[in-house]
């Protein structure tokens, strides 16, 4: 496919350079800026393309999209880049998620049978186990009592966080399975604009579901593409804190503990070449 598709072939080039990067520690710089020429290549071609789509490239589109988004969500981790505003990097791979399910739903709609059945993800397909399995009991622990705090939470927004308490318990109790709403990765395709509002505007419940959705990141630390990015969403969304309100003081620790775990372990396989 990518051998009639110039903008496929480009983004083929620029995740696997982007990978090599995060492979060969020495030579990372040198693949990192290969991956950003062909990345660029990518979305200048893709704009072009997506514009005025036609029926032949639907498959392809869909296929560099998954592609662009999983290369935006890795950029950050592999180039080491460090960014303040945690929500503003979740926005944009929300933002690539959101084309990728627009052009799948167009697929779908066209009844387009082509050659993608294959590797579109089973609900069923379990992720590779090797260091989180004892956190997700408490990671879904927390979300239980934080959807029993909901419930009895007065303010005007609270059927607004009961939904998105709802994406997040679907995203997270499936796991180690993907599950039907394909996991953590994709619960940012599910949040509202007043959810990420609320978050902006420091509104506590907002911020400690956000937080949960981060620690539920830690779960996919094995994709290459992910490592350390729920560490780093918990460490930029806590570090700002001045106050914490005293309902959420053990909920703030525990999360904590966890991101001070995930670098113990990683200088650990880091000092041991893994």
């Amino acid at each position: 496919m990518a051998t009639s598709h110039p903008f496929l072939l480009d983004s083929i080039l620029a995740l696997t350079a982007l990978h090599l990067a995060s492979i060969e520690v020495d030579n990372r710089q040198t693949w990192i800026e290969a991956a950003s020429r062909y990345q660029s290549q990518t979305c200048a071609e893709f704009g072009k393309v997506i514009a005025e789509i036609t029926y032949d490239q639907y498959e392809p589109a869909f296929v560099a999209s998954v592609f662009i988004m999983l290369y935006a969500q890795g950029f950050p981790v592999i180039s080491r880049e460090t960014h303040s505003d945690a929500l503003s990097q979740v926005l944009e791979v929300r933002t690539l998620i959101s084309g990728c399910a627009a052009i799948f739903t167009k697929l779908n709609d066209m009844g387009i049978e082509g050659e993608l059945g294959g590797w579109l993800s089973n609900p069923d397909t379990e992720e590779n186990l090797y260091s989180k399995s004892q956190n997700k009991g408490k990671i879904v622990q927390s979300l239980d009592e934080l959807g029993s705090t909901i419930e009895t939470n007065t303010s005007p927004n609270r059927t607004l966080f009961k939904a998105t308490w709802q994406f997040l318990h679907q995203a997270i109790g499936p796991w180690p399975k993907i599950g039907a709403h394909g996991g953590v990765i994709a619960w940012p395709l599910f949040i509202a604009e007043e959810f990420i509002s609320l978050v902006r505007e420091g509104d506590w419940l907002a911020r400690i579901l956000f937080l949960h959705y981060a620690s539920g990141m830690r779960l996919v630390c094995n994709r290459w593409y992910v490592q350390d990015w729920g560490r780093r969403l918990v460490h930029a969304t806590v570090q700002p804190l001045e106050e914490i309100p005293p309902i959420w003081r053990d909920t703030i620790s525990w999360m904590k503990e966890g991101i001070e775990q995930d670098q113990t372990i990683l200088a650990y396989r880091s000092a041991d070449g893994n």
